[in-house]
């Protein structure tokens, strides 16, 4: 449109020239001329130069907010490294951890296997001398150190794979909870991989009576390690369950209401003669991590499927106290 305006403009000046020229010396129809172009240039000169003006100032505005956004994407980018440099540390300490408690249980181990040893040797003997009992009782006290290693490991594993689910940004898979019951039931803390022990039922009986005086004179540790040996042993007995129940008496004891529950619960589905105490039990153990419901609940059961049990009069006591 500009160029336009200009050819229209020459084109009026050189007809108004040409009118002229007829009245005008050559001198001052120059003059003329050059008067008209010098004011049509200055015209266009002026308006290209607010536009490129006004242009400008866009184009500065425009850098002014790429500026201010590449600012923003730069501390986030900062802060996401901050993030991932964290976890990274989280996860190399965590498998520093990891390492150690894999060496403490390899010693562990060799230990246990040592004792194992030394106690082959007296078994070969008639009669156990009170150093065999002594030798068993160390290995016992092994097996407990080396299963709580082993639940050490497992946690920092699961830690571990949490970490490396965040780092990676892939969702973690989760696994159905297994409901009770609903397979053959396992002692607590006792898997498959859980190697056997193997004693005689005299032996398992003496161990049996060691864990209730240690449970007696208030030893709960050493009452635990006797319990879960024979929860490991290979004798097959109605003692075992009697033992679950006093290793969850122990825990009990010990102020460990979460680990007593996870006992309590085993007894409770055996339907054995422990069961009302284990019922009643887990309501104590409720009732002290401040879970009333659930407390009154297992109050409850014991007086509707075991109203003639001796435990009874005490769960309706406990009730009416709730």
């Amino acid at each position: 449109m500009k160029i336009v305006g200009f050819i229209l403009t020459i084109t009026a000046g050189l007809l108004f020239l040409t009118l002229i020229q007829g009245c005008a010396s050559t001198a001052e129809q120059e003059d003329i001329y050059g008067n008209i172009i010098g004011e049509t240039t200055a015209e266009i000169d002026t308006t290209q130069m607010l536009t490129l003006s006004e242009e400008n100032k866009t184009l500065k505005e425009q850098i002014s907010k790429l500026e201010t956004q590449n600012s923003q994407l730069q501390r986030e980018k900062s802060e996401l490294e901050k993030k991932i440099q964290s976890l990274q540390e989280n996860n190399a300490q965590l498998t520093a951890k990891l390492s150690d408690l894999g060496a403490q249980l390899e010693a562990e181990k060799q230990k246990t296997r040592e004792l194992s040893l030394k106690l082959s040797e007296y078994e070969s003997q008639p009669k156990p001398g009170a150093t065999e009992l002594e030798l068993r009782a160390e290995i016992v006290k092994r097996d407990s150190e080396i299963t709580e290693y082993k639940r050490q490991i497992r946690d920092l594993q699961a830690k571990l794979a949490e970490l490396e689910t965040k780092l990676t940004t892939q969702p973690a898979e989760t696994k159905p909870a297994t409901v009770a019951g609903e397979a053959k039931l396992a002692y607590p803390g006792i898997t498959a991989e859980t190697p056997k022990i193997a004693m005689t039922e005299k032996q398992f009986r003496n161990y049996y009576n060691l864990g209730l005086n240690a449970f007696k004179n208030r030893k709960y540790k050493m009452a635990i390690s006797y319990f879960d040996t024979l929860m490991r042993s290979s004798v097959e007995t109605n003692l075992k369950i009697n033992a679950v129940y006093w290793a969850g008496e122990s825990y009990f004891a010990l102020k460990q209401y979460e680990k007593a529950i996870e006992y309590f619960n085993y007894v409770a589905q055996t339907k054995s003669t422990k069961t009302p105490d284990a019922l009643y039990m887990l309501g104590r153990c409720y009732a002290a991590l401040g879970k009333i419901k659930e407390a009154k609940e297992y109050m409850n059961r014991v007086l509707k499927e075991y109203p003639r049990s001796p435990v009874a009069k005490k769960a309706k006591e406990r009730l009416e106290r709730l």
